[in-house]
């Protein structure tokens, strides 16, 4: 069977849409399925570009902001198809979109697992500030001044010792 879009290629994707209780199948080749969805299925086409494609009316679009690290130039498309970061800053790069993909993977986005010994004085230091602050501000909320004065100190002591 032949793509339906640029009737030149054998059609390998089948896309069926089913609306007002009728079924619509198209079937296109690669190339096409790629032009109008990008194939990476991220965001769901419309299905009247969809069918204004098909039938040759051109739909005027802006080209999608290409997200790209600042620090080693791997843009976002590459990451979808390698599915690797090429830096530590590609994830504050790509954060908007990796988000969602990381918490739909590890249920967290944050990490909560072993940290290696050589590092685990550095990481643990920070963790253990940003909960006496959270103390903190539970104490001073309830009133409890004297308590929230003696995280106060411990804080201070732990950011002399970072």
């Amino acid at each position: 069977m032949l793509c339906q879009n640029c009737q030149q290629r054998a059609a390998n994707v089948h896309f069926t849409q089913i609306m007002n209780n009728t079924k619509v199948d198209i079937y296109l080749c690669e190339q096409c399925a790629n032009q109008i969805s990008h194939a990476e299925f991220v965001s769901p086409f419309g299905f009247n570009d969809l069918i204004n494609g098909l039938f040759g009316t051109q739909v005027k679009q802006e080209a999608p902001e290409t997200l790209k690290c600042k620090n080693c130039g791997m843009e976002y498309e590459e990451f979808l198809k390698t599915s690797r970061v090429g830096c530590s800053q590609c994830y504050q790069a790509f954060q908007q979109k990796l988000d969602p993909i990381i918490k739909r993977l590890h249920g967290n986005a944050e990490h909560h697992g072993k940290v290696p010994v050589r590092v685990s004085s550095k990481v643990s230091v920070p963790d253990e500030i940003e909960k006496l602050k959270q103390l903190l501000n539970e104490s001073v909320q309830k009133e409890e001044y004297e308590k929230a004065a003696e995280i106060r100190d411990r804080i201070r002591a732990l950011e002399v010792e970072e």
